[in-house]
């Protein structure tokens, strides 16, 4: 099943906004409470401290029958807390006093102070409840009275409520506009992907050029390499096809006309002697036609071949004994030897075994066509180069020289110098040209002499 990327990226960075700001603002939250707790029992101790000032040395020595209440403005409970009053604030209610004697007689409370203590006459900060209300309460002792500043648990609790609800306001909002602007980032981001796309999908069928590079991001800079190489090889496999069509229609059209021509003859031949040698050269002409399409294809298929063989260690000695002898088996009757040189240490070397045989054998092939005299045998000699780690492999034989304005165009494919006699189709040289240049070796023509005839040779790296 499809999925869009886009979504996926928003989904996460949404999840991780939230996953974020929710932990900052659960930080904040406790962070806050606990500052708040700090600062109101700072305050506790504060008020303590001016009552014992203002109050608690007033009534130490005192005559006092009952308890001097401090009332509050009226209506001050019914107040709006987040509107200025001159009454006073409403969170007062909230908070409560007393001033005990030694002897543990309530000298003075506030109005919403419960008449039972707020807390144990001992000096510090306490958490009691009394009167049915839970309540901070800080007690200090000054001479002989004790003095009591309490304020309600849930007052804390409610001011952090207020407090993180203020704050959480404006988050919400940034997360909002945070929440607008990571999409509005991602759209801008998949922009060049987009782009990407609709020049894909817009390019024509034939054309086959690279994608541009220079502003693509370096993001997708792998993904238009890779479809770059793909087009590449796309490229080069419909030109091999085109190669092949005309390669095809041109040099099969000669042979073909001649096989028709034979085939005709045998049909309309006089006795079984004429029919029979129409057949043989409809025969002859059927191999020949069959080999130049072996080779055509061969040619057609090596680029194909090379991408998906690995390269591996191939004894040279062993390959060119065997393919001397296959050789020399068909080479019977005719004469002609050949004649193997090989080093006693073995030679290795990294390649496609089955293009590495094409290339040896079409070269072996080339020096047994065109070799002039049947008596003097074609020399395959295998050396190693040491100053130069390489391999050199020599294919020469007693062919005539070819002419030097003809050796340029030796390795084209189709080609066939004018005075050549050997039977041929022009691809052994430049399918074994293909291959060499696929492995980055070297192929060329090393001796063109009328007394030492012709010799090829192919080097490449040894392991």
């Amino acid at each position: 099943m499809n999925y869009s990327m886009r979504k996926r990226i928003l989904f996460a960075l949404v999840l991780a906004l939230i996953v974020i700001m929710s932990m900052a603002a659960i930080i904040s939250y406790r962070v806050a409470l606990h500052e708040a707790d700090e600062i109101f029992s700072a305050r506790l101790a504060t008020s303590a401290r001016v009552l014992e000032t203002l109050l608690a040395r007033q009534v130490e020595h005192a005559t006092i029958e009952k308890p001097v209440v401090i009332y509050l403005p009226e209506g001050l409970s019914e107040t709006d807390p987040e509107v200025n009053s001159n009454l006073g604030h409403p969170y007062e209610t909230k908070l409560a006093f007393q001033v005990w004697s030694a002897d543990g007689r309530l000298l003075v409370r506030s109005e919403f102070a419960p008449e039972d203590r707020l807390g144990p006459l001992k000096a510090g900060f306490w958490e009691k409840e009394s009167a049915g209300r839970s309540w901070h309460v800080f007690t200090l002792k000054s001479n002989d009275v004790w003095i009591e500043v309490a304020e309600e648990v849930g007052l804390r609790r409610e001011i952090a409520n207020d407090v993180g609800l203020t704050l959480s306001m404006p988050l919400l909002a940034g997360f909002v506009v945070l929440l607008l602007l990571v999409n509005l980032i991602v759209m801008i981001g998949f922009r060049p992907l987009a782009k990407l796309a609709d020049s894909i999908e817009q390019r024509d069928p034939k054309d086959n050029s690279t994608l541009a590079l220079e502003e693509t991001p370096e993001e997708l800079l792998p993904v238009v390499k890779a479809l770059n190489s793909l087009l590449n090889r796309m490229a080069s496999a419909l030109a091999r096809e085109q190669r092949f069509t005309d390669s095809a229609a041109h040099e099969l059209r000669t042979p073909l006309a001649a096989m028709s021509v034979h085939a005709e003859n045998a049909a309309n031949a006089k006795d079984d002697e004429e029919r029979d040698i129409s057949l043989a050269f409809l025969l002859t002409g059927m191999s020949r036609t069959k080999h130049l399409v072996e080779q055509m294809l061969t040619y057609s298929r090596i680029s194909v071949d090379a991408q998906g063989e690995p390269e591996v260690l191939v004894d040279l000695a062993e390959e060119l004994t065997y393919l001397v002898s296959s050789q020399q088996a068909t080479l019977e009757g005719s004469g002609l030897q050949i004649q193997l040189d090989l080093p006693e240490q073995p030679v290795q070397v990294k390649a496609q075994r089955g293009l590495l045989e094409i290339l040896l054998r079409n070269l072996l092939d080339n020096a047994c066509k065109h070799s002039s005299k049947p008596d003097e045998p074609v020399r395959v000699h295998l050396q190693i180069q040491p100053e130069t780690k390489h391999a050199c492999i020599r294919f020469a034989n007693s062919a005539l020289p070819i002419p030097v304005q003809e050796v340029p165009r030796l390795f084209e494919p189709y080609y066939r110098p004018a005075d050549t006699r050997a039977k041929g189709n022009g691809l052994g040289l430049a399918i074994a040209r293909e291959v060499a240049q696929l492995h980055g070796w070297t192929l060329e023509l090393t001796r063109n002499s009328a007394q030492e005839g012709i010799e090829f040779s192919v080097e490449m790296p040894i392991e």
